[in-house]
């Protein structure tokens, strides 16, 4: 549904929803709106969210993700899920809570709350921007650690840069000091391959809004099972306590949109008719083209990765003399072009994605030409 004279580079902030999860949503508010009287409220008659389990919804998002569908509970976005950690984990006075300092505000936010309430100690570690290797990465975090660590709070893609992080070796590093790992996915999921089980962290959060297209209010929570009776229930309603089923646990929050959950459920079934691997490969090819497009221009400073095998979709990057809001400004105004600002410093983040083109990504590297001089 893209309007055809301008393109989007901002999937890093929201996807671009197709026709199809728009016509799912649209027909169940039409549904709702005109047939209300029939609903008899036996098992919620498909008019609203909150209550019931959700298992079907859960084991296509649990497959996509490598998990089991207990281990996922649908929310909001990623801030409320990290949030039902941080609230939920019990940790004591002088416990440390690590975290880069390249965090999200909704990623960051939930622990500094808990650190004035509780006593507890946030630190960041400093991590190199752009990374160079993931063995670079893994030293970093891994010399940080203390005795005092406790929990280690770490983003399996950085929105800042787009640099992919060795989790898996991250994980197994901190599980052997006893250390409860929770990962922020939210530049993961529907952009690199996410394996859960084989990452093997306690938590994981992410959300759908981003790369896999869903509308927005659309997250999840990830706990591994033996780690998930650790974490007290925030927003409590009748299955406050169900740990049979961890999962729905939290995802029981009350009155909530059926109409958000099954614009979700379309864009899954999307993602999954065109293909996993073929959209990962996709996203990472029109990736590759705008950072080899760039590295050929002076004046450009590029903040990704130099290791292509840590990039994806995400590159920001900023023209020496210019700033994110200006460049931002000058897309739009030269080519009717959306990439984000990424900050004064650090210029411009560019997403790419299946709905984006070669020629889209050349009039951009034109764009970056021309202001140069190049």
């Amino acid at each position: 549904m893209l309007a055809r004279d301008s393109a989007f580079f901002n999937t890093g902030t929201l996807g671009a929803t197709p026709r199809v999860v728009v016509a799912r949503m649209v027909e169940h508010l039409h549904f709702v709106a005109s047939h209300i009287a029939e609903w008899d409220y036996s098992g919620h008659g498909g008019m609203i969210s909150g209550y019931a389990p959700m298992v079907e919804l859960r084991i296509k998002i649990a497959q996509l993700l490598g998990a089991d569908v207990k281990e996922i509970s649908l929310t909001e976005n990623v801030t409320a899920a990290m949030s039902y950690i941080a609230n939920g984990l019990d940790l004591a006075r002088g416990d440390e809570i690590l975290a880069s300092n390249q965090e999200h505000p909704g990623g960051r936010s939930a622990w500094l709350v808990k650190e004035k309430r509780g006593g507890v100690t946030y630190r960041e570690v400093p991590l190199p921007k752009p990374a160079h290797s993931p063995e670079e990465i893994l030293e970093v975090v891994t010399k940080a650690f203390r005795k005092e660590t406790r929990v280690l709070v770490l983003s399996h893609v950085i929105t800042g840069s787009g640099a992919i992080l060795p989790v898996k070796e991250i994980c197994a590093a901190a599980k052997s000091r006893g250390i409860f790992t929770v990962l922020d996915g939210a530049q993961a999921v529907g952009q690199v391959p996410v394996a859960l089980h084989d990452i093997a962290c306690d938590a994981y959060v992410g959300c759908f809004h981003k790369w896999i297209l869903a509308p927005a209010g659309n997250g999840f929570l990830y706990l591994r099972r033996e780690q998930a009776e650790k974490i007290w229930t925030t927003l409590a309603s009748s299955e406050w306590a169900n740990h049979q089923d961890d999962g729905f646990r939290f995802t029981q929050r009350g009155t909530g949109s059926l109409t958000l959950l099954l614009g979700l459920e379309a864009a899954l079934d999307f993602h999954a008719k065109i293909g996993h691997e073929k959209i990962l490969a996709r996203i990472k090819y029109l990736g590759n083209c705008l950072r080899d497009g760039l590295r050929k221009i002076k004046k450009v400073k590029i903040y990704s990765p130099s290791d292509e095998n840590m990039c994806a979709g995400i590159t920001v990057y900023n023209i020496e003399g210019w700033t994110g809001p200006r460049l931002q400004e000058e897309f739009w105004k030269r080519g009717r072009l959306r990439p984000r600002s990424s900050s004064e410093i650090y210029g411009l983040r560019h997403s790419t994605h299946i709905y984006n083109s070669p020629e889209e990504i050349e009039r951009s590297l034109g764009i970056v030409r021309d202001l140069t001089g190049s």
